[in-house]
């Protein structure tokens, strides 16, 4: 993160590990999970779609039906489910009982390339895509729809340390009225690993700009009463 301006101070985030559920307790400065619960919450950037290989496919560049013969096709990669529940110690610590973010739903990858196959362009989409908070003390769980596309631009053809622009469009997450994470969020980025198919795997470094309607207030004060028992 930036010294001057972080990228968010509550970051969702999603890696390249098969359909599972993940429990990280890295620093959360580098992990992308929740510092504090006040900025907003922005999808951090990941392989979404190459987390699960078997349904990978190759097609014979139907996104760009104009493009030259000699220009490589795209790699698409459809509808791939996964279902990631990530512990949340901020909100956790501000409503004194275990708080988990779930973000389930089906993602499409397709991977761009230049006319010599490097990768330039990686476009996710996530009509499907839920993300939600959850009390498994409680059983009670609050969240919403999060249809959303990532827009990847790779500098370095998607070379491990290469920088990146990542731009994330859409709903996040609508809790109440008043209440939602919605717009465009612009990002800088480098990639820090790949998936086992070859796939970046992006970490933001620095929040370019952002437009939209991105709550700015106590999202605890809004979750936690939801999540609390009877």
């Amino acid at each position: 993160m930036s010294d001057e301006r972080p990228v968010t101070d509550y970051v969702f985030a999603v890696t390249g590990h098969r359909n599972q559920e993940v429990d990280h307790h890295e620093d959360h400065r580098n992990s992308g999970y929740p510092c504090t619960s006040r900025e907003g919450i922005v999808m951090r950037r990941s392989v979404m779609a190459a987390a699960v290989l078997t349904v990978g496919t190759v097609l014979g560049g139907g996104l760009l039906g104009a493009a030259p013969a000699w220009a490589t096709p795209p790699t698409q990669l459809h509808q791939v489910p996964f279902n990631f529940t990530i512990p949340d110690d901020a909100l956790s610590a501000a409503c004194g009982f275990d708080v988990f973010d779930v973000l389930a739903g089906n993602v499409d990858t397709t991977l761009f390339y230049d006319q010599s196959g490097t990768l330039i362009r990686e476009i996710d989409t996530g009509p499907s895509l839920t993300l939600s908070f959850a009390a498994p003390s409680t059983g009670k769980s609050i969240g919403s729809r999060s249809p959303a596309v990532l827009i990847t631009d790779y500098t370095g053809g998607g070379a491990l340390g290469t920088a990146a622009v990542a731009s994330h469009t859409g709903l996040q997450l609508r809790l109440q009225p008043g209440v939602m994470f919605t717009g465009n969020q612009v990002f800088d980025a480098v990639v820090v690993d790949h998936s086992p198919d070859g796939v970046p795997i992006i970490e933001f470094t620095n929040m370019i700009s952002q437009s939209g309607n991105f709550f700015s207030g106590d999202l605890a004060g809004v979750v936690c009463p939801a999540l609390s028992g009877p």
